[in-house]
């Protein structure tokens, strides 16, 4: 039995394919139209046969309900019992009132603190499985549960339905103290041939074509006056360097794509007070598929009630071995190496690209040189203690 109603009608006079070609224009969901035995016959949720219905009249076709399935229509064989909507009643008001008590914690651990360290810490401040959730103020209990956890700048208790959802931010490090007299030399960030060199402050140390590596002393921010007086400032430059930036892409030349193979199926769970019972039973698929997820969750006005529906489609797919040519792998790595040009130009200026491809191991290989024009300035404190003791 299925758990949304649906309506099982045939088409007897008309025009079945415009009538067809009607409803869908209206966005109506029909499945299995076809030809059958008494006419054309169909299936169509609940909500939409009255305006099949309506269609129907419009184009003059008769349309008659052949059968019904779905809890829905079970369910109304009871109706004008006593007990049943007496039942029915109760079980609303039940769930209505387990919406007081709480039955799941949802915790997304961080690098800091792990997700038993925040159950613990709000534990102890009231907020545990089964609790009264009127009973607990969540600002205040969140408040004193990150104080217990130094590691944290933030610590959010949000309440949806019979849940609580934990938002949580580590703690950033303050960053270490510079050196109090705030004395720098200007070193180079990487190797390059200096291009030009334009020295706010300091005494420049390079010139134009000179080739520096990897903390060469570009500027110096200690220096000897004409009067032989030691001076100690903050160096500052813009220098300007030819750099080189290597980057190796490769690609294979044997792959294997995931070809679609078959109608989508779709199961359904309960989802109650946060455990999930099948509405299936559970068997191993033989094939090969990808699972999406949707969750309804019904609300009696704006209360939501701790029961839902997830839906889960998998979509059923066979692996198939795949070869490209090496002129499309080649194809394939200009463009990865050309993004990646891209890249490196939003902070400097690209000069020149120099590529060598090869084929090794099953693989297509290109090996990528951009020679770049960017700024290699790089600050570097200095200490002074003479400056320190005053």
């Amino acid at each position: 039995m299925g758990l949304f109603p649906i309506v099982e009608f045939r088409v007897a006079k008309g025009d079945p394919q415009g009538f067809l070609d009607a409803a869908r224009r209206q966005g109506m969901a029909l499945r299995h139209f076809g030809r059958g035995e008494q006419g054309y016959q169909g299936e169509i949720p609940l909500r939409h046969y009255p305006a099949l219905a309506r269609l129907a009249r419009e184009n003059q076709a008769l349309l008659r309900v052949k059968g019904r399935r779905g809890i829905w229509f079970h369910l109304r064989k009871y109706r004008k019992r006593l007990g049943f909507p007496a039942g029915i009643t109760l079980f609303l008001g039940g769930l209505l009132f387990s919406q007081c008590f709480l039955w799941a914690i949802d915790v997304e651990p961080t690098e800091r603190v792990t997700s038993q360290q925040v159950l613990d810490a709000l534990e102890g401040q009231g907020v545990s499985i089964g609790a009264f959730l009127p009973g607990i103020d969540l600002e205040k209990a969140a408040m004193k549960a990150r104080t217990e956890l130094p590691g944290l700048s933030f610590l959010a208790l949000n309440r949806i339905g019979s849940r609580i959802q934990v938002e949580l931010a580590d703690a950033v490090d303050p960053p270490e103290p510079k050196n109090p007299s705030g004395v720098c030399n200007v070193v180079a960030e990487k190797p390059g041939i200096i291009r030009s060199v334009e020295a706010y402050s300091g005494q420049q140390m390079v010139k134009p074509g000179q080739s520096v590596g990897e903390g060469t002393l570009l500027v110096s921010g200690v220096f000897e006056n004409k009067d032989g007086k030691i001076l100690y400032v903050h160096a500052d430059a813009k220098v300007m360097a030819e750099t080189e930036v290597s980057r190796a892409f490769s690609i294979p030349l044997s792959y294997t794509e995931k070809i679609p193979a078959g109608e989508p199926k779709t199961l359904y769970r309960v989802d109650f007070f946060g455990r999930k019972w099948p509405l299936f039973l559970a068997k191993k698929e033989k094939r090969l598929y990808e699972s999406s997820f949707s969750l309804f969750e019904p609300k009696l006005g704006p209360v939501k009630i701790p029961i839902g529906v997830e839906k889960e489609t998998r979509s059923f797919y066979e692996e198939v071995e795949m070869t490209r040519t090496e002129e499309e792998a080649m194809a394939l790595l200009e463009h990865m190496a050309e993004v990646y040009g891209e890249e490196l130009s939003k902070d400097a200026q690209v000069l020149n690209v120099e590529k060598s491809a090869r084929v090794s191991d099953g693989k297509m290989e290109l090996d990528v040189t951009y020679t770049l024009l960017e700024d290699i300035a790089e600050s570097q404190p200095v200490d002074t203690p003479e400056l320190t003791e005053n």
